[in-house]
């Protein structure tokens, strides 16, 4: 929230910079501060690591497309309530982004996600769960041991034991706040999703390193992303 008494000799710029409009967004704060070659830089390097995405996500023919179940925040593992986002919701753009099918088609709401029980997942039976979350990951996330330990306790579920996903060990957590509603206005976030939908296909693209360019380059941050927990578990 903005109040305009506390600065009033500050002109007020605002824009709403979200997963449909980042490149335009990023454009005008170039003309704003006069760094208009520095603003083409980034969206270029996005329009490329969109690309490189795109080009072997249209290689999967739709019967191979991976079921994904995006769960909003970390559900308690001590019961058996779930949530998930609307189909329109950018979470499930970045799952369709990285080659997968989102299993809620029917949810169309205007808030961010409804409650849904186990059976909800049961009948639908992703082949992939992704945890979002703002606990246990993150830039000051170093240990995994806790990451770790929520999953395997997931896994253990017993309402979700016949689900693809927890049948093969395919679960999976990642920071919500730097990759889903960050991270490049969630392109990082669908690499990640891309190396674990598609392990592979994706075997010869290196998300950390392609993460850690974002970090130094563009966010000018001196933070080695290799020692961070941000996407759990990785792919090779």
């Amino acid at each position: 929230y903005y109040d305009p008494t506390k600065t009033p000799d500050f002109p007020t710029i605002a824009l709403d910079v979200n997963i449909t409009n980042p490149k335009e967004a990023t454009m005008r704060y170039g003309y704003i501060f006069g760094e208009v070659s520095k603003a083409e830089e980034y969206v270029s390097w996005m329009n490329d690591q969109e690309k490189k995405i795109s080009e072997k996500v249209e290689s999967i023919p739709e019967s191979k497309r991976v079921s994904v179940y995006v769960c909003v925040g970390l559900p308690d593992v001590s019961t058996s309530k779930y949530s998930t986002p609307s189909k329109k919701h950018h979470y499930c753009q970045e799952v369709r982004n990285a080659g997968g099918i989102p299993i809620n088609d029917e949810i169309d709401i205007k808030g961010i996600s409804v409650d849904v029980d186990a059976e909800w997942i049961v009948s639908r039976n992703p082949q992939v769960i992704l945890l979002s979350t703002n606990q246990m990951v993150g830039y000051d996330a170093h240990d995994s041991k806790e990451v770790a330990e929520y999953i395997n306790t997931f896994l253990q579920k017993p309402e979700l034991a016949t689900v693809d996903a927890v049948k093969n060990k395919r679960v999976y957590m990642i920071s919500h706040a730097f990759l889903k509603c960050g991270g490049a206005s969630g392109l990082l976030c669908s690499l990640y999703y891309a190396k674990w939908l598609y392990p592979d296909l994706f075997a010869d693209t290196d998300a950390q390193a392609i993460h850690q360019e974002y970090v130094s380059k563009f966010q000018h941050l001196d933070i080695d992303v290799n020692k961070c927990i941000m996407a759990y578990p990785l792919t090779a």
